[in-house]
């Protein structure tokens, strides 16, 4: 009888052991997603846990000819096949992550970059990047209070073991053989949002979000992304990489939502301070340029359908703040010199000419509000 239980015993602790080693070896991140204790780290929003660490685990095999690292509008508008871009790219990885801080795509940059050489670098920049989100400490990111008193062999253990990181491991399973850091973002997911309500009631739901959290500026938290950047810079210009820094297209809906919440004079300050970096990084040899998409033009003012039409399709957006493939090949096209359609949009930024730059763009904003005072309506009636 004490031989059966000795053997039971030393099952249970066995299944025990490598049920919580599976766990925590093939989903590590999994413990502090079941546990909600993610604030203050890389993961980020629940929502976007699986993705990062899809990210995680398969970044370190790939050894791309260009590298694009963004956010999800990199995600969505570079959702396109190596055939379908410039020879000159070669093999291309398209790294699109939800909602990161600059701090984050430096991380994933340094990961590949250690690993391999690609000949050209494209990185989209939005001012969202450089901000605070409403649940991030004004600080910065910092871990919450909790998380060293939970990092316990009392609580880390029976949670490693539990249903939900089981499931989330299982679930990765999946997400390892489903996801490919190509770009490969499921655009028939959009399409399927749209065939359901239409471009417009899609902007709205997606403004009332973004509205609902805004980003605030915080001078802790700007500054150390701003100088994340600066010092990827410095790393990125010792290596024979050629540097496309571009801050990516937003509809004009997304300006008009940026003078609602007191942030078009930020923007404005920020693109500044982007011209002077990237000037003084190729003063000293750097081959680095910084190209702006985001000024009004034909290809950012693109008319949404009526509301309730579920019809019609733009060619430049899913909603206003992400733009599609087609409107992604332009802007590559662009930054890697090719002849043929979109060079008309964009305005590569240098000390120089900044100032005229926007001073144009503020007359564009200016005879825009006199133009269209519906929309301008739409837009503060949301905002309120």
């Amino acid at each position: 009888m004490n031989s059966f239980l000795r053997v039971f015993a030393g099952s249970v602790v066995a299944i025990f052991v490598v049920t919580a080693a599976f766990n925590f070896t093939l989903d590590p991140l999994g413990y502090f997603r079941t546990r909600g204790w993610h604030d203050g780290t890389f993961v980020g929003d629940r929502m976007w846990a699986d993705e990062r660490l899809a990210f995680n685990l398969s970044i370190d095999n790939y050894r791309p000819d260009t590298l694009i690292v963004g956010t999800s509008r990199v995600r969505q508008g570079f959702a396109v096949a190596d055939q379908e871009l410039p020879a000159q790219a070669g093999e291309t990885l398209r790294l699109g992550v939800s909602g990161a801080r600059f701090q984050e795509l430096d991380y994933y940059v340094r990961r590949l970059l250690s690993g391999s050489t690609p000949g050209n670098l494209l990185i989209g920049l939005d001012l969202g990047q450089f901000l605070r989100s409403e649940r991030e400490p004004a600080g910065g990111h910092k871990p919450r209070t909790d998380d060293a008193q939970g990092l316990s062999a009392r609580t880390l253990l029976p949670a490693l073991w539990s249903r939900g990181a089981f499931r989330a491991s299982v679930a990765t399973l999946f997400i390892m053989h489903r996801m490919k850091l190509d770009g490969s973002a499921n655009t028939g997911i959009m399409q399927r949002r749209l065939d359901g309500v239409g471009h417009h009631q899609l902007t709205r739901k997606v403004e009332r979000q973004m509205l609902k959290r805004p980003p605030t500026y915080s001078p802790t938290v700007y500054n150390m992304q701003m100088g994340t950047l600066d010092t990827l810079l410095m790393s990125v210009c010792l290596s024979p990489i050629n540097v496309k820094l571009f801050i990516s297209p937003i509809h004009i809906r997304q300006l008009l939502l940026l003078r609602e919440t007191a942030n078009r004079g930020l923007f404005s300050d920020w693109k500044i301070a982007l011209a002077h970096m990237v000037d003084t990084h190729r003063t000293q040899g750097c081959r680095v340029t910084l190209t702006d998409f985001s000024g009004i033009s034909a290809y950012t003012s693109e008319p949404f359908p009526a509301p309730g039409d579920t019809q019609q399709q733009m060619q430049w957006y899913w909603e206003s703040s992400h733009y599609t493939p087609r409107m992604g090949r332009m802007i590559i096209d662009r930054l890697l010199e090719q002849n043929g359609s979109g060079h008309d949009f964009g305005a590569d930024l240098t000390p120089d000419n900044i100032a005229g730059f926007l001073d144009r763009e503020r007359h564009k904003l200016d005879m825009l509000i006199r133009n269209q005072p519906a929309l301008v309506r739409e837009i503060s009636e949301l905002a309120r």
